[in-house]
């Protein structure tokens, strides 16, 4: 039996280049582990099975996690199950690919319970397959993601900071937002190489003023912008949502007024979190 860390996301940027002929969108986004993780517990037994602490979650083969591991039992030839256990801390419908960290866990688990007969090359096409954001959850760090997400690019850590997550009480669906997407109508897109050259640089000003996200424009929900205000108005140098939302995001450079933003917030019933960058997650 082993437990692992399924470690959240941010979207530093996120940019939609084009919509490909299967319905889905080539993206272009930096994005950024953080310290904030589910817990997933892995231990050997007859059949897959999967058991949550959020019940309203699914817990059959409708789970990612599931499906993750039926894709690597499959892929070495074993009828061999697994039970997965997920202590959720990643909140659900937030744009912080919770669901994707826990199956990148499940898959990395796996190989490693097995001797890891598996290359991590193939482990990331059994990741696609499951979800678009899944290989940067195996690969985690600071990525360029392009593609579906599938496209990995290392690149220099985000510089020390605070991260401050505000987590409206609604969830959004990634697969409603993207249908409302019309490429034509984006008028505004992320300058992503000058974030990868700030990030090179480490140059946090130059980070900060870059940060982007081209589905905001999608989303309809007025508390993404108050929320973004509050944040700014608390003493973030900047504030975004991440993926498809609903989760908007402050970075501080002051732990000071982090932590009084987060007292704040908390007063106020908002939920907050407070997290920080992660460049190794495996």
């Amino acid at each position: 039996m082993i437990t692992i860390r399924a470690h959240a996301k941010i979207n530093l940027s996120l940019d939609i280049i084009g919509k490909r002929q299967d319905g889905y969108h080539d993206l272009r986004s930096v994005m950024q582990s953080v310290r904030l993780y589910d817990e997933i517990t892995l231990h050997p037994q007859k059949e897959i099975s999967v058991r949550c602490d959020l019940r309203f979650l699914p817990c059959d083969n409708h789970n990612i996690a599931w499906k993750a591991a039926r894709l690597f039992m499959d892929e070495i030839g074993t009828k061999d199950g697994i039970g997965i256990q997920i202590k959720k801390h990643i909140p659900v419908g937030g744009g912080l690919g919770g669901g994707s960290a826990d199956a990148a866990s499940v898959l990395m688990g796996l190989n490693r319970l097995y001797g890891f007969p598996i290359p991590f090359s193939r482990l990331l096409e059994l990741g696609l397959a499951c979800g678009a954001d899944v290989p940067f959850c195996m690969t985690g760090g600071t990525c360029l993601a392009e593609g579906l997400g599938e496209i990995l690019s290392p690149l220099s850590p985000l510089p020390h900071c605070h991260i401050l997550l505000l987590r409206p009480r609604f969830p959004l669906s990634t697969k409603k937002i993207f249908s409302l997407v019309n490429v034509k109508q984006i008028k505004h897109h992320p300058d992503t190489k000058g974030l990868i050259n700030a990030l090179q640089n480490r140059d946090t000003e130059g980070v900060l003023v870059r940060l982007f996200n081209c589905l905001e424009d999608f989303v309809s929900r007025p508390e993404i912008k108050e929320y973004k205000k509050l944040l700014l108005d608390e003493g973030a140098k900047a504030a975004l949502m991440t993926g498809s939302g609903s989760v908007v995001y402050g970075i501080f450079t002051s732990m000071d007024k982090a932590n009084a933003a987060k007292e704040r917030f908390t007063a106020m019933g908002l939920r907050p979190c407070l997290t920080a960058p992660v460049s190794t997650i495996f």
